[in-house]
Order: structure tokens, then sequence, then C-alpha cells
């Protein structure tokens, strides 16, 4: 170990800048810590909530970060060239917390997957709502990491419950989305999977339940997955 840094609460949220320099973490205490990855060292510091943070993402050019917190609002920060954070809006009326959000590609709109099991596209920095369904369909998005809306409908089984596909990630090249569900199973669909009940493409089995997360890299390479109680992170090799 070369260095480390030690965080003040325990933290179920982080998320690399695009540029891969620097990592955002958000903490159970409601903290927001930026690190600079090359340096290994602590940015900045924020901390404007007091409840747990479920997600961080950063913007397409890393110039803001968006913050979910369980307080069921998302706060916006402008990201400055040394580091620094400065909250530049909100995102509100949000039904429960948000456990997914990904930005549009042009960094203008961010969709979000809530407690309730909705799925919300807000304007940023703005925060307004968007309503507009036709709009919503014509969004082009940077990343896709929920799994409601009727692109993703297909990866839900029958006869099951809102909480069990837990997490889901597009492939970067667009053509693929993988999942992870309460059942133990990794599974790979086409995307996107607008039929319900579809077939997987592969149904994958290591973990001993609750995959928590799936994650392509960035060349799609492999897929890396996290366990719940088996407290194990599988890498996968893709074909």
């Amino acid at each position: 170990m070369m260095r480390r840094i030690s965080l003040t609460s325990g933290s179920r949220a982080c998320c690399f800048s695009n540029d891969g320099n620097r990592i955002a973490i958000g903490l159970n205490n409601g903290e927001l810590m930026l690190i600079d990855v090359v340096a290994v060292k602590v940015l900045t510091k924020k901390r404007d909530r007091s409840a747990i943070i479920h997600d961080v993402r950063f913007r397409p050019d890393d110039k803001l970060l968006a913050v979910a917190s369980s307080e069921q609002v998302i706060d916006l920060y402008d990201v400055t060239d040394d580091g620094q954070l400065q909250r530049s809006g909100f995102c509100k009326q949000i039904p429960s917390f948000v456990f997914q959000m990904d930005f549009s590609l042009d960094g203008n709109f961010l969709q979000v997957g809530t407690g309730n099991y909705q799925r919300i596209v807000f304007q940023v920095p703005s925060g307004k709502k968007i309503e507009n369904c036709k709009q919503i369909d014509n969004l082009t998005w940077s990343s896709w990491t929920s799994v409601l809306g009727d692109d993703v409908i297909g990866v839900w089984p029958k006869n099951c419950d809102n909480g069990d596909v837990n997490s889901g990630d597009v492939s970067r090249s667009g053509n693929a989305i993988a999942t992870g569900d309460d059942f133990g199973f990794v599974k790979l669909f086409n995307f996107p999977c607008r039929e319900k009940f579809s077939k997987s493409r592969g149904k994958y089995v290591g973990h001993s339940a609750h995959v928590t997360n799936v994650r392509f890299l960035h060349d799609d390479s492999k897929l890396v997955t996290t366990g719940g109680d088996d407290c194990c992170v599988f890498v996968w090799k893709t074909k």
C-alpha cells in the first residue's frame, strides 16, 4: 500500500470523473469528498446533507457533479479546475430516495431511479422536471444504469417484486445491458430491451445472493459485479 485516505463514515456511493483524475465519494453521514486520484489527496469536502448519500455522478464534461441523498433531493455542484465544489442547483419533488442517476450525452438532463421505482428526468442545473414523454424519448444518454423505463422493461422477470432487479449497466457499445438481481444472478440482455419478460442472452451464477451492482469497464472487456451477503467482488471476462 502506497497511500490511503480514511473516511469519516461508511460509504455506499463513489464515482470516477470521466477523465479518470478524480473520485467523488458520498458518505453515510451526508458528507461529500472529492479526491485527486494521482496525488491520492482530498481536494475538498462538503456536508450540505445529514442523510445517507446513495449515488454520485459526474456530468460528461466533469464540470458538474450530481449528489443524491436520502433527503429526496439531488444537489448539483459546479466543479472548478482546482477541484472545489460550489452548489449551483437542486432537483426536488422526488417522492423517495434516489438510487440511480445518469446524465444525457449533452449534460443538460439527468435521469433518476427512485426508491418507489419511478423514473424521473430533470433538466440541469435548473432542476426542472421534464414531463414531455416525446422529449425524453429523443434524449441520448451518456450512461445508462437504470432498471426503470420502457427501454429496459424486458429485464424484469415474471412474478417479481419491485426490488428484485437491483442494478443495471449498458455496455459502452450500447447494444447490451447487464443486470444483477436478488436471486444471485448476473444476466445479459440485448439493449434496448422493450419486450416484457425478455429472454436473456446469458445468465451467470457465482454470487450467493443479492447482486448489488454491476458495471462494465470502459472498453467493455470485463464486467465487475458486487455481492451483498457474500461480501464478494467478481470480475467477468466478456466475449
